[in-house]
C-alpha cells in the first residue's frame, strides 16, 4: 500500500467543505472503509484551518468545528484594524464638532440672516479639510481588518499536544512577496532554468514535523505555529502583510497559486488528492457587484482561478508527456533490438538512435516524475466570502463537503492499493 497526500485549494467558500470532507474521510478510516489516512497535507490560505482540526484525528473536534461553523459570526476571526478605528473615532469626534458649529450658526441666522450665512460659509474648509483627512486615514491605515480575534481562537480551539504529536504530516505555506517574482536575466539564465526545474521563490512555510518548528519550548512553539498559519490566510487587499522570523511581506499563498501541490511532490509523494470542488465564485457569474469589495473579491477569485488553471494543466502536460516519453523509448529499444551486424546503414540507424536519446535527455520534464491525482469535484459551492456569507451557505458547504469525502473513498484505495 502506498502513502498518499492531500492538498487544499483555499478561499473562504471551501473552509466548511474542506471541514465536512476530511470529516468524512476519518470516519471512513475508523470504520475500515478507507484503506490509510494521509500521510501529509498541504494548503492553501483559510484551508490550514480545516486541515488542523484533521491532524487531531477526533470525532469530538470535527462536530465542534462544524457546530462552530454554521453558527459563525465575522468578529469571531476578523475585525477593523486599531488604527483605522482610532482615526475614525478622532474623525467622528471632529465631524460632530463641526455639526455642533453647524447648528449654531443655524440658531444665529435666526436672529440675524447676515451674520448665520457668514458662519456656515466659514464652516466649508473646515468640512472639506474634515473629509479629505478622512479618506487619508482610510488609504493611510497598514489595512482594513486583522486577524487578532482568529488568533485567540485558534488558540483556544487547536489541541496543539495533539497536532505535534500527529501521524500526519502538515506543510502550511504562505508567500513573501519581497522574495517572489521573476526577472528576465533570470528566466533566460545559461543554463535554462527549465532544464532543471524552476526554483519556486518566495515560499516560506511552517510545519507540525520540521525541528526548527517543532524544538521549541512549547507556548513559543504554539504562538509561532498559530502566527506562521495566519500569515498564510492574509488576504492582499484586505489584510497587511506577516512576518515569518526575520522574513517580513508574508501574505496569503494564493498570491502565486492556491494549489501549491508542489510542496506534497518535494516530500516525495507521487498519490495527490486535491479537494478542489466546483466553486462557482472562481467562474463565470452573473452575480450584480455593488460595492468595491464585492468587486475586489471577484478579481481576486478570477486571480485564484487563472492560477490554479495553469498549475493544474501544468502537471497533467507533464505526465501526458512523460507517458509519450516512454513509449517513444520503449519504440527506440525495440528498433536497436532488431539490428543485428556492422553494415553502414544500421550504424546510421544505431546513430541515429543515440542522437534521439541525447535528445530526450535534454527534454524540461525528463527529470519529473509522473503524479497520479485525484482532482475531487462536486456540485456548485456556495459564493460565500469571508465579507459576505450566511449560516445557510455553512450548512450547504458542509453537506456537499461530506457528500464529497464520502465518494472519495474507493478512488483512493484504488490509487493507493
Amino acid at each position: 500500500m502506498q502513502d498518499w497526500a492531500i492538498c487544499l485549494p483555499g478561499t473562504f467558500s471551501r473552509l466548511a467543505p474542506h471541514t465536512a470532507a476530511l470529516h468524512a474521510l476519518h470516519n471512513a478510516y475508523k470504520k475500515g472503509d478507507l484503506a490509510s489516512e494521509p500521510s501529509y497535507i498541504c494548503t492553501s490560505s483559510v484551508a490550514a484551518i480545516p486541515a488542523n482540526i484533521a491532524l487531531q484525528r477526533s470525532e469530538e473536534k470535527f462536530i465542534d468545528t462544524e457546530r462552530m461553523l454554521i453558527n459563525l459570526k465575522k468578529r469571531q476571526f476578523v475585525s477593523l484594524h486599531p488604527q483605522l478605528k482610532k482615526n475614525a473615532a478622532v474623525d467622528f469626534l471632529s465631524m460632530s464638532g463641526l455639526l455642533a458649529s453647524a447648528y449654531m450658526a443655524g440658531k444665529l441666522s435666526e436672529k440675524n440672516l447676515t451674520l448665520g450665512r457668514i458662519a456656515l460659509i466659514a464652516l466649508f474648509p473646515a468640512a472639506y479639510k474634515l473629509s479629505e483627512k478622512a479618506i487619508k486615514d482610510i488609504f493611510n491605515a497598514p489595512s482594513f481588518l486583522v486577524y487578532d480575534n482568529l488568533f485567540n481562537l485558534l488558540m483556544v480551539t487547536l489541541d496543539f499536544d495533539a497536532i505535534f504529536s500527529s501521524p500526519i504530516k502538515i506543510e502550511m505555506p504562505a508567500v513573501n512577496i519581497n522574495k517572489t517574482g521573476w526577472t528576465i536575466d533570470e528566466i533566460l539564465a545559461d543554463p535554462p532554468l527549465y532544464l532543471h526545474g524552476w526554483k519556486n521563490q518566495g515560499w516560506v512555510s511552517v510545519t507540525n514535523f520540521r525541528p526548527e518548528d517543532v524544538d521549541l519550548p512549547p507556548d513559543v512553539r504554539n504562538e509561532k505555529y498559530i502566527n506562521k498559519l495566519i500569515n498564510g490566510l492574509r488576504v492582499y487587499g484586505h489584510f497587511a502583510p506577516g512576518r515569518h522570523e526575520n522574513d517580513d511581506g508574508i501574505i496569503d499563498t494564493a498570491a502565486i497559486t492556491n494549489l501549491p501541490v508542489h510542496f506534497a511532490i518535494n516530500e516525495g509523494y507521487t498519490n495527490v488528492v486535491i479537494l478542489h470542488y466546483n466553486p462557482t465564485s472562481e467562474g463565470p457569474t452573473d452575480r450584480v457587484f455593488k460595492n468595491w469589495v464585492a468587486h475586489l473579491n471577484r478579481a481576486i477569485d478570477l486571480n485564484v482561478s487563472g492560477n490554479t488553471r495553469k498549475t493544474i494543466h501544468g502537471y497533467l502536460r507533464i505526465n501526458n508527456d512523460l507517458a509519450e516519453l516512454d513509449k517513444q523509448l520503449e519504440n527506440l529499444k525495440r528498433l536497436e533490438n532488431s539490428l543485428y551486424g556492422p553494415t553502414a546503414n544500421q550504424e546510421a540507424i544505431r546513430k541515429f538512435i543515440r542522437n534521439q536519446e541525447e535528445s530526450y535527455r535534454r527534454l524540461s520534464y525528463i527529470n519529473k516524475k509522473r503524479i497520479n491525482f485525484i482532482f475531487a469535484r462536486s456540485e456548485p459551492l456556495p459564493d460565500a466570502h469571508f465579507s459576505d456569507f450566511t449560516q445557510d451557505q455553512m450548512i450547504e458547504g458542509i453537506n456537499i463537503g461530506w457528500k464529497v469525502g464520502c465518494e472519495l473513498v474507493p478512488e483512493i484505495n484504488k490509487m493507493i492499493a
